[in-house]
């Protein structure tokens, strides 16, 4: 039997950009699309998504960076992934990897590295729902067993 495909949100404001990288991933993925973040924000409350993939500057509201820190507040099992064509956002790469928050893509990017970083980032939320399910079995048994 089959494992399930990973859902994936994609945001950004350029319909090439998002069509084109809609039609990488979908061969992968089940892939959802939207131009900002009002609309990200509606279809991450409507369904759970195992990746958030955003473009650093999109219109509507917070920029990517933020959209990814609301998101993963609220759904924490999400895995977030960045993508940006400015450079100078790898220096801070290190500090917001090290907060878990997100994986990092540069533009221009190749279809290949971006679905590698797509499942890299679901194995991570894959790993973290793991965990908790452990955890919280866990904690139920030793409830449980007082």
């Amino acid at each position: 039997m089959n494992a399930p495909r990973l859902q994936v949100l994609l945001v950004d404001d350029e319909a090439s950009v998002l069509a084109t990288a809609a039609a990488v991933l979908s061969e992968d993925f089940d892939v959802q699309c939207t131009r900002d973040a009002v609309q990200a924000r509606r279809r991450l409350a409507l369904q759970p998504f195992d990746v958030l993939c955003t473009d650093l500057h999109i219109p509507g509201g917070p920029s990517g960076i933020q959209l990814l820190r609301e998101a993963l507040a609220h759904h924490p099992h999400l895995a977030g992934v960045l993508i940006t064509g400015y450079r100078e956002y790898l220096d801070w790469r290190d500090r917001l990897d090290a907060q878990g928050l997100f994986y990092l893509v540069l533009k221009p990017y190749q279809p290949p590295d971006l679905i590698a970083m797509i499942r890299r980032a679901a194995e991570g939320a894959r790993l973290k729902r793991e965990m908790s399910q452990l955890s919280s079995g866990l904690a139920e048994r030793k409830w449980s067993t007082r």
